[in-house]
């Protein structure tokens, strides 16, 4: 029968669980309580939690949040990385954390967004610049052809206003040189009418 402060652990956990978009387990066995806190400081300025609990409350916990992948995933000695922040930055935090400070603290699985991940793919995700990035590049991109179209059209439209010019000049000159040659042929006229 569990006793009161077992079920207000898997409550909690469970609440932990629910309200986090990522859960990535580690395996701390052999990471001293000093390395630890390090880790917990440091996934601070991430906004992340760092928990350790038993399996089968974790387990329990896990299937009442309705994270299933997450619960046949438990087994060892884990602890557990709670966050709703980008992932890629907590994953950056963890994987720097180890190994800067070489110690025995083994990334197993992640549940991203009810994606189960696995250690390579974390790896990979750590890799990734920040989401704030990420869409600045995307915004960028996309940008990027808009104002090449923007340029192309101004350039059509620029050289259409000159052909225009140069066709309003090119008329204009050749109005003033038509009066000019409709004159010089009366004069030659006028002196063939003269000697008639």
């Amino acid at each position: 029968m569990p006793n009161q402060r077992k079920i207000e652990q898997v409550k909690e956990l469970s609440e932990l669980f629910s309200n986090s978009d990522t859960i990535i387990m580690a395996d701390y066995k052999g990471t001293s309580v000093s390395e630890l806190s390090g880790l917990r400081r440091a996934l601070n300025d991430t906004s992340a939690k760092f928990k350790i609990a038993k399996n089968t409350l974790a387990k329990l916990a896990a299937e009442q949040s309705s994270k299933d992948a997450l619960s046949e995933e438990i087994t060892g000695p884990l602890g557990f990385v709670l966050t709703n922040e980008d992932p890629s930055q907590v994953t950056k935090v963890l994987f720097k954390y180890a190994e800067d400070n070489d110690i025995d603290f083994v990334i197993k699985k992640g549940l991203v967004n009810n994606d189960l991940l696995d250690e390579g793919t974390l790896q990979k995700l750590s890799k990734l610049p920040s989401k704030e990035i990420l869409l600045a590049k995307l915004m960028g991109s996309m940008n990027s052809p808009v104002t090449n179209l923007v340029f192309v059209l101004q350039g059509t439209i620029q050289a259409f206003a000159t052909v225009l010019q140069r066709h309003v000049e090119n008329s204009n000159s050749a109005e003033a040189e038509a009066p000019a040659e409709a004159e010089a042929p009366a004069e030659a006229e006028a002196p063939a009418e003269a000697e008639a």
